[in-house]
Formats: structure tokens, sequence, C-alpha cells
């Protein structure tokens, strides 16, 4: 799909209300030097085929928002053809995040992405745990620009999420994190939230299409025992969502099969930090931060960067193998025995590890009841 020239970025309200910014006027240049450094670096993104996959289905939705539903008519909000969705599923660790953010960034279909008042059609919302319909809804209306610091309830939330994703022309909401909507164990809840999704996608006044991006557990949203046997509306729902989702899946590199990708990644990093990585271009070195990173393609990055910064500080030009011990060690505070890159026998290491993050989720597990203080026998 050709693009057109980019808008000028309407410039945020949070831009000038930076708390770092104080940090910056007291550093010195060498300081400044390095942060601009890492921030080019953290910000760089290696492109693969799976973005051109993800942006053939993103721009299958925007020809299909197109559509009119009844040809004879002119074009109108009324008019609109049903919604889809599209199942982001990946690792922890892969990089979809920041796949999005690329195709966002600069899209001309997509103008002003993250300003809320921008005008861009897509917005992103933070599905946090525990996943309910209520907080769906605050999330929603938060991810339009509505400042609301009450709680709502849930009917008042939707009606309020579903005026501003009107009145702001939302055509796409991507729901991030969406795995956390399986661990909702309430079979009602889940029931009413598929009910939600589907129904926002063939509301005929104002279709919606959905984006949701999640971890492999994501998946079980669309297998059939995720919503009760006695439920029948919610069982039609969650018929409707199934039919309507395409998927994109990011699967688990190859150290092998995609050496290309990865060693041209090296070379861009090589580049932009103008240092020496030619150890990360080894064949079993590749192997090993594969290893070191759960296969996963974010991660292989991530600590290559984490090993460039060990490097730089060291006032070093050529990346070694304990820039690359220390980013681990610093990753995952595993003792030295279990570093990938300080043993022999790395390949029988459990690097699961890495993919390891406190969530926010604690409160989808029921809180033990408080005991009664005992009375004393004396």
């Amino acid at each position: 799909m050709k693009r057109k020239t980019t808008p000028m970025p309407v410039e945020s309200d949070q831009s000038h209300n930076d708390p770092t910014r104080l940090w910056r006027e007291l550093s010195g240049p060498v300081t400044l030097k390095h942060v601009a450094l890492m921030e080019k670096l953290k910000a760089h993104y290696v492109t693969t085929s799976r973005d051109d996959q993800l942006a053939e289905e993103i721009e299958l939705m925007i020809k299909n928002a197109m559509l009119r539903r009844d040809p004879s008519r002119p074009h109108a909000a009324d008019n609109r053809c049903e919604g889809t969705a599209l199942a982001i599923i990946a690792q922890s660790g892969a990089g979809k995040t920041k796949a999005m953010e690329h195709f966002l960034k600069d899209n001309p279909y997509f103008p002003n992405y993250g300003d809320p008042r921008g005008g861009c059609p897509l917005i992103t919302v933070q599905t946090r745990a525990p996943a309910t319909l209520a907080q769906l809804g605050m999330a929603t209306m938060h991810g339009c620009g509505y400042p609301s610091q009450t709680h709502k309830a849930e009917n008042e939330a939707w009606s309020l999420a579903r005026f501003q994703l009107r009145h702001q022309n939302i055509l796409i909401s991507h729901y991030a994190e969406a795995q956390r909507i399986i661990k909702q164990k309430n079979r009602v809840e889940r029931g009413k939230i598929v009910e939600t999704l589907a129904s926002l996608m063939t509301d005929l006044e104002w279709p919606l299409y959905l984006v949701l991006s999640g971890l492999q557990d994501l998946k079980k949203l669309f297998q059939n025992d995720f919503i009760e046997e006695l439920d029948k509306e919610a069982r039609d729902s969650h018929a409707t969502l199934t039919r309507r989702t395409r998927f994109v899946e990011f699967k688990s590199i190859d150290p092998i099969h995609d050496r290309k990708d990865l060693d041209r990644g090296v070379g861009e990093y090589e580049k932009l930090a103008r240092v020496t990585l030619k150890i990360a271009k080894e064949p079993e070195m590749r192997e090993r931060i594969c290893h070191a990173g759960a296969r996963q393609f974010g991660l292989f990055f991530e600590l290559l960067v984490m090993a460039i910064e060990v490097c730089v500080l060291s006032g070093r030009k050529a990346v070694m193998l304990q820039d690359f011990e220390a980013a681990y060690a610093a990753r995952t505070m595993q003792p030295i025995e279990l570093n990938v890159f300080a043993n022999n026998y790395w390949r029988e290491i459990d690097t699961t590890i890495i993919q390891h993050r406190k969530e926010d989720d604690e409160e989808d597990q029921p809180k033990p009841k408080k005991e009664k203080p005992r009375r004393s026998d004396t």
C-alpha cells in the first residue's frame, strides 16, 4: 500500500512535564554523549519478513474499512462493513511491541500515533490485570484520551468508551497484553468481555477493528472451551470473534535459518555504535546469544545492546565475550555457573529465566483470608 507524505507530529503535553529535564541539565558532555548513543541503539529496529506479514494484515484491515456495506449508498460511518480482528501472538521477548510501533511510526495512515488529540485512527489500550469488563472499558476510555481518574461501573465506562471511539474517529483499537484476559477465572466475566469485543466489530453505527497482541496464552481465547457450554449468547459472540480473527505468530529464531537477518542486524548496530561486533557473527557465538535470549528475536538484540554498553563504558571499541557475560548477569541475576557466556556447557542451561518478569496480575489470584486472632488459653 503506497504511503503519502507524513504530516508534522503534534507535540504532546507530556513533553512540557519531563522529570528528567533537570538531570540532563546537571549532566556533563560525557554522560549526555553516552545517553544519546544508548537512546539511538535502543530505538533502532531490525526489520524481517514478519514485519511484511504484519503490515499486510493491517493494510488488509484498512482496505476492508474502506468497503461500503451497500455500494449504492455513499461512504458513511453507518455504511461501513463490519470489523475484523487480528491476533499477534509471540513469546515474551519476541519483539511484538516494537514491531507494532515500527509499523505505526511515520505511517501516513496513522498520523500522530500516541497522541490522543492528534487524529490517529488507531489507539493502543493496555490490558491490565485482573481483566474485567469494567477495567477494559476504563482502559479504552483512557486510550481515547478521556481524562477520568474515577473508576466507573462497566456500563458507564463502555458507554463513554463507545462515545469516545466514535467522537475521536477511532477505527482500530489495539489491546496490548491481551493474554491477561485468559487469566480471568470468572467465566461470567469472560463471557461479558467476549460479547463486548464481538459487539464492537458488529456495531452497525460504528464498526471497530481490533488488534489483540499477547503471549502464547492468547491462543486460548479462541478455543471452544473458553466460554461455558450453557451460555449460548456468549458462545455465539465467541464464534463471531473467532471467525473474524486472523493470526500473526512470531516464531522463535533459529541461529542457522535466521542467520542473514541476525548478521544484518548485528552489522546495523555495529555501524550505529561504531564498535566491532565480529565476535557476534561467529557461528557458535551467534548460537550462544540465541540460546541466551531464549531464541527470541527481541531478546537477541537486547543482549547485544547491553554488551555494547558494557564495552563502551569500559573504553573499548571491540565487544568481547566478557561483555556478553556481564550483560547476561545484569539481565538475569543468575550465578556464574548458570551464565551462558561463562561456561562450555551453555547449551544445557535453561535460559527461559530471561523471559520472566513480574506482571501486575497478582490481583487475579485469590487473596488469602486473614486469620482471626486466637484466644489465649490462660
